[in-house]
């Protein structure tokens, strides 16, 4: 249902840029930018930790001589079991 939503959303914003004010549709392009912009910081924010977690986990490898291998038991993650990724 949200992928369809955001469908609809994309269609409406094309036909809005399409017909609206040269100067509205930059000012709405400039607003929706800084809203991206603050939510990938907040996910950059939130995701930090695990970012620096994995690479203390290949560092660790690499200086043991290892070929670095990601499994999501050596890096302490705080939902680990919804992780998807980083199987064994």
């Amino acid at each position: 249902i949200w992928l369809n939503m955001y469908r609809v959303g994309v269609i409406g914003m094309v036909m809005f840029g399409s017909v609206g004010e040269l100067v509205l549709v930059w000012n709405m392009a400039d607003l929706f930018m800084g809203l991206m912009s603050v939510l990938n910081l907040i996910a950059i924010f939130l995701l930090g930790n695990v970012a620096f977690d994995a690479l203390k986990d290949y560092a660790r490898q690499k200086s043991e001589g290892l070929d670095p291998t990601f499994n999501k038991r050596d890096i302490d993650l705080p939902y680990q079991e919804r992780v998807e990724c980083w199987n064994s």
